[in-house]
């Protein structure tokens, strides 16, 4: 089974989404619920789109054959404007309220003016268009926004301009996606947390800490546990982790040894397990321990790396990994395609935006790479220049 279709039969343990209010500055990264629906325009009122000064018809026809025009007023940005008489000019901020008759703004450099000081007691206008249209450098009411427009769709995910058009609205609190709440088990017996404990045939536990780094990036919390080869252990982390996890991912025990933990107490009755055409990651499983979703992970830290940016990130972000993967151009070195797996490579971008792969494909070789590089399962080779599927990581 290639890695795609994996991807489309677990499609269904996409963690369900839980509805909460949150504080507008606090939405960043989270899907909002509704349609976000403008209560006013932007901008409520005409303002000015230049430094400059505010004239009227009569100033303007005034201003362009050469006269001075009076300067009676002078509005910065949030005070109000005072009303424009006949062949008169209010100088006018940029975001400041348009004095009522004002025909145009113009710009404070196309005029003798200072951009700097206080207003002049008149102005002459050095250069026009020819052609002057009404409402020229004014922001009319409504222009970025109107009233009842949908500003921002269900379903998108805030970003940090989504969050200052919530406060552009006056919007303080937003109906979003409650962050998703993912469990981690890493087992096996030979997992320990410091260097002193792990000594003899003991090892550091490299995936926990991993793959809840992975899962706080996506913006969803985590739940940590680590379980021992001990089958009664794991059922009752399990039992835990069901009253509040939406998604559980396991690591290690999912092979075909005499210790296998998470394959020898879910196989069959909540689990099911496969070899995917995958190289590194090929043991892979998933299930549900009654209502909740399950994900098992490889335990070799390169095989959870794998798995977690091809399976778990697919299921957190309600995407299948046929649709995820980008193109990209080959940089090189030749590589030879595998005749029964697609092959998974790290890789990182040159200077002129190709991608070139690393020489393994070991944790540490990942943790330098910025691309995963897909390359098909085949007998030929893959030369540099060769369009490629690649995802970000």
């Amino acid at each position: 089974m290639t890695p795609e279709d994996y991807s489309e039969l677990i499609a269904e343990l996409t963690p369900t989404a839980h509805p909460e209010t949150v504080a507008a500055r606090e939405a960043i990264g989270r899907t909002l619920r509704v349609d976000l629906v403008a209560q006013r325009s932007l901008p409520a009122f005409p303002t000015s789109a230049m430094d400059g000064f505010a004239l009227d018809g009569a100033a303007l026809q005034d201003a362009r054959g050469g006269g001075a025009v009076p300067v009676i007023g002078d509005v910065p940005a949030g005070h109000d404007a005072p009303a424009l008489r006949p062949g008169t000019a209010v100088r006018v901020m940029t975001g400041a309220p348009i004095p009522t008759g004002t025909e145009a703004v113009v710009p404070v450099e196309f005029t003798n003016a200072q951009a700097t000081g206080g207003p002049p007691r008149s102005i002459r206008v050095s250069s026009l268009p020819e052609e002057v249209a009404k409402g020229w450098n004014i922001r009319a009411v409504g222009e970025d926004i109107t009233a009842g427009d949908v500003v921002i769709a269900a379903g998108s995910r805030l970003s940090a301009a989504g969050v200052g058009t919530l406060a552009m609205l006056g919007i303080d609190e937003i109906a979003v996606d409650r962050a998703p709440r993912i469990g981690v088990i890493v087992t096996g017996d030979e997992l320990r947390t410091t260097g002193t404990e792990a000594a003899g045939p003991l090892i550091l536990n490299s995936n926990l800490p991993m793959l809840a780094s992975m899962i706080a990036a996506e913006g969803s919390d985590v739940i940590e546990a680590t379980c021992s080869d001990d089958s009664g252990e794991l059922r009752g982390i399990l039992g835990e982790m069901r009253r509040v996890a939406d998604l559980v991912i396991t690591t290690g025990g999912i092979s075909a040894g005499a210790f296998e933990v998470v394959r020898q107490t879910l196989d069959g009755e909540h689990s099911r397990f496969l070899r995917l055409g995958l190289r590194p990651g090929a043991p892979q499983g998933h299930g549900r321990f009654g209502d909740l979703p399950l994900l098992h992970l490889p335990g070799t830290p390169q095989g959870a790396f794998i798995g977690f940016h091809l399976f778990a990130r697919s299921l957190m972000n309600g995407q299948v990994l046929r649709t995820r993967w980008k193109k990209g151009l080959f940089a090189g070195p030749e590589l030879a395609h595998h005749p029964k797996a697609v092959t998974l490579r790290p890789g990182a971008f040159t200077d002129t935006g190709e991608i070139r792969a690393a020489d393994r494909a070991r944790l540490p070789n990942f943790a330098a790479a910025e691309a995963i590089i897909r390359i098909p399962r085949g007998t030929g080779r893959l030369s540099p220049g060769s369009v490629i599927d690649y995802l970000e990581c």
